[in-house]
């Protein structure tokens, strides 16, 4: 039936008129989910400038990296919680609310002067960047179908990719004008407000394929295997993002420009990594996982025995490429497995296991450094290990496959 039929015959008996997601909906949602990467990005050119400003502070030593991290704990320690609500409370006023009040703690320390007071708006910040991360990703799997819903994911991450190098740009270009310079940026939030108000609504459940008539249990085993891959992933993921500047530097770089172009350079695989995404998003979450893998075990083995500045940039390409695959592919294995009623819950369980992930990679790293005496040969054990996880994927789905051939 045509939209405009099905819009008169539900005026004919009194029912609301079904509406259909489309691009609107996909690029306001893309845009929302850019807004915590925001909320650390922006602020890593200014880090000497908090220093040298806030410098006197009797905890500096303490508050100004906490300033900077606050978003990203709150992130992995609420994400869950946030899911419940959405399930519970509803989506869209809920995610209304965190993006309106994203903007005023995020753009409130451009007045303050007080550190103890911008790092708690940083952690008031943290808390609507839980809700927005984890609803905004939920409504992907509200609104959309599985093919769409590729497609948009596999754009949202090379969307990401792209936005962080241009926030990291300009939120240099505003420390020109001062350590608070960058806070301007989060006046971004309120047209992405609008946008949300404007274009989205709560949605409707839908029955899915995967649903039965009775009301199913949250698939918690189902999710805690999604959980355990994730946090072994993203600690892999931020390997090379976190690791690349400390890297170039071991090998004689000493110039942060040329330090940034070599991360912008390697940065433009994740582009790349969501359109191998797309062509192979129908495929499942094994397939995935073995490229996934492969390419962190050659960027990773590379980066670390690079001699030059340019075989690091190489290697360092090659990860990216894994990572702009990951985020989609772990994502849409999430979505998939969840129906309405326990789609935010399940998603804030997988934001948590990420950004848990992140927090967890830099100390991994060190303790691995620690052991193997530097950093470089830390990265090729990682390396490795990536190897070693794509030996365990191709087996496992050796064994599904002899099972499934002996069934037959």
């Amino acid at each position: 039936m045509p939209y405009q039929d099905s819009i008169n015959a539900s005026a004919s008996t009194g029912a609301q008129p079904t509406r259909h997601a489309g691009a609107a909906q996909a690029l306001i949602l893309v845009f929302t989910t850019q807004l915590p990467i925001m909320g650390l990005l922006s602020l890593i050119p200014i880090i000497p400038l908090l220093a040298r400003h806030f410098g006197e502070h009797p905890q500096a030593a303490l508050l100004i990296p906490l300033l900077i991290t606050a978003p990203s704990a709150c992130i992995a320690l609420l994400s869950p919680l946030a899911g419940y609500l959405a399930d519970k409370l509803g989506r869209r006023r809920l995610l209304l609310i965190a993006v309106f009040f994203y903007g005023v703690c995020g753009f409130a320390p451009f007045f303050l002067t007080d550190l103890v007071s911008i790092v708690a708006c940083r952690f008031l910040l943290g808390i609507t960047e839980a809700v927005i991360m984890t609803v905004a990703n939920t409504l992907f799997g509200d609104f959309f179908d599985p093919e769409p819903r590729r497609k948009w994911l596999a754009v949202q991450s090379a969307v990401g990719s792209l936005s962080g190098t241009i926030l990291m740009l300009i939120g240099g270009l505003l420390g020109t004008m001062g350590w608070n310079g960058p806070f301007l940026l989060y006046l971004l939030a309120f047209p992405i407000f609008l946008g949300l108000l404007l274009w989205t609504w709560e949605p409707e459940h839908r029955s899915e394929a995967h649903e039965s008539s009775t009301r199913t249990r949250f698939p918690a085993a189902n999710m805690a295997i999604v959980a355990a891959v994730t946090l072994f992933c993203a600690v892999l993921y931020y390997v090379e993002v976190l690791q690349i500047s400390q890297v170039l530097h071991a090998l004689g770089v000493e110039s942060t420009a040329t330090i940034g172009v070599a991360g912008g350079i390697a940065g433009l695989g994740v582009p790349l990594g969501a359109l191998i995404f797309a062509r192979l998003s129908r495929r499942g979450i094994q397939l995935h996982l073995m490229v996934v893998f492969t390419l962190f075990a050659i960027g990773l083995v590379g980066l670390g025995m690079a001699t030059n500045i340019y075989l690091a940039v190489a290697a360092a390409f090659i990860a990216q490429v894994g990572c702009g695959m990951l985020i989609p592919a772990l994502m849409n294995w999430c979505l998939g497995g969840l129906i309405f009623e326990h789609r935010g819950k399940g998603v804030g369980i997988w934001t948590a296991s990420f950004f848990i992930g992140q927090f967890v990679s830099p100390f991994v790293v060190g303790k691995i450094s620690n052991l193997l005496g530097g950093l470089l040969p830390a990265v090729v054990a990682l390396g490795v290990v990536a190897l070693g996880a794509l030996i365990v994927t191709a087996l496992m789905i050796s064994v599904v496959r002899a099972r499934t051939f002996q069934a037959c």
